[in-house]
C-alpha cells in the first residue's frame, strides 16, 4: 500500500511595506525541487518496496510526481537485489524479505544523483490482542459513543523498542502517525490507546458498530522512529520550532524520505 507524505519546502517571502494604509504584498520564491524516497523491506513476501518522486514548488497541486528511470537496489551481506519499476515511481522486490539482524543498505541513483541509507531489522515483538475502549474526549459528531483501539504486547526487556502501528477502518488508512516506544515501559506488559484527532468529524474515520478494524505492529529501527517523530512534531510546528522543518531523514545524499527495515503484524476486529 502506497502512502503519501507531504514535505514543507523552504520559500522565501519578501514584504513590502510603506505605509500602514497600503496592503502587503508577499512574493513566494519556488525552492529547487528534491527527491522524496520512501523505502520499506519487511519480514513479509511482497514486502519490498521504494516510491520515488519529488517535491513541487509552492503554488503547485498536490499531485505525487513519480519519477521513473532509476537504478533501485537493497543489499544484504554484499549480496545486491535489483528492485525492478512496476508503476510510475515505483520499484519493488517481490522476492527479497527482510530477517532479524540483517543491515540493509538502500541504493538510489537517478539523473546522476546517488542516495543511500542503511537500516537494520529489529527483532519482533509479538501484537498479544487488540480491543476497544471508549472514548474520553466526547462521542461522533452523530452522537455515538467515539471509540479507540487499544493494543496489548509484552515489551521485551533486553532490548530498546521502537514500535508503529498503523490503523485501517474498513480497509481505509488511518492517516495520523502512531507510535510508542519503551522508554517507560521496559520490561512490561503494555496496553497502549491509539488516539488520534478526528478534528474535522469525518465519519470514515471513526470506528462505528460493524466496521472491520485492522491493526498492523512495525518494529521498527530507531532512525525511522526519529524521522515519524519528527513528520509529527517539527514538520508540522508544535509552537517550539521558529518554522517548519523536513523531517530528521536517514537517507544520505540530499533526498527527502525514509529507509524502513521493519516487522510486521497484524490483527482484525469487528466493532461491536
Amino acid at each position: 500500500m502506497h502512502s503519501t507524505i507531504k514535505y514543507m519546502i523552504p520559500a522565501l517571502f519578501a514584504a513590502a511595506l510603506s505605509s500602514c494604509e497600503k496592503a502587503i504584498n508577499l512574493k513566494l520564491t519556488d525552492a529547487t525541487p528534491k527527491y522524496v524516497i520512501e523505502g520499506v523491506l519487511t519480514n513479509q513476501s511482497g514486502g519490498c518496496k521504494v516510491s520515488l518522486s519529488q517535491t513541487k514548488n509552492f503554488t503547485d497541486n498536490n499531485d505525487v510526481i513519480g519519477v521513473d528511470g532509476a537504478q533501485v537496489s537493497i543489499t544484504d551481506d554484499n549480496v545486491v537485489y535489483p528492485l525492478t519499476p512496476t508503476s510510475t515511481g515505483v520499484y519493488q522486490n517481490t522476492t527479497l524479505k527482510g530477517a532479524y539482524g540483517h543491515i540493509y543498505k538502500l541504493s538510489v541513483t537517478v539523473a546522476g544523483k546517488t542516495f543511500t541509507s542503511t537500516c537494520a531489522m529489529p527483532a519482533a515483538v509479538a501484537l498479544d490482542s487488540i480491543y476497544l475502549v471508549k472514548s474520553d474526549f466526547g462521542n461522533n459528531k452523530d452522537g455515538t459513543i467515539r471509540k479507540f483501539v487499544t493494543v496489548k504486547y509484552h515489551d521485551p526487556a533486553a532490548t530498546k523498542n521502537y514500535y508503529r502501528f498503523v490503523q485501517y477502518v474498513n480497509n481505509r488508512k488511518e492517516e495520523s502517525i502512531l507510535l510508542d516506544n519503551d522508554e517507560f515501559t521496559n520490561g512490561q506488559e503494555v496496553n497502549t490507546r491509539l488516539n488520534f484527532n478526528n478534528s474535522n468529524d469525518d465519519p470514515t474515520r471513526d470506528i462505528r458498530p460493524g466496521n472491520q478494524v485492522i491493526i498492523e505492529m512495525q518494529c521498527i529501527d530507531p532512525a525511522v522512529y526519529k524521522y515519524f517523530f519528527s513528520l509529527t512534531t517539527g514538520a508540522t510546528g508544535d509552537g517550539n520550532n521558529a518554522a517548519p522543518a523536513n523531517p530528521l531523514s536517514n537517507i544520505t545524499g540530499g533526498a527527502l524520505g525514509y529507509f524502513s527495515v521493519h516487522t510486521v503484524q497484524r490483527k482484525t476486529l469487528t466493532a461491536p
